[in-house]
């Protein structure tokens, strides 16, 4: 189970950095790129979970 946990380690720095970047975006009044950023992070995280805790085994 441990695994597991590493396993969704890297989705989460990478999503977290992702979002860092649209808050920059956020801020240079690129609303239409952050919230597409946000949206692509949301999804990406959520399949990811999903892949790493909820799928079953083969």
């Amino acid at each position: 189970m441990s695994m597991d946990y590493l396993l969704a380690l890297g989705p989460l720095l990478i999503g977290s950095y992702t979002l860092s970047l649209a808050v920059w975006l956020w801020r240079q009044q690129n609303k239409r790129g952050a919230v597409g950023t946000v949206l692509l992070t949301l999804v990406t995280l959520a399949v990811s979970f999903y892949s790493v805790f909820l799928r079953q085994p083969y």
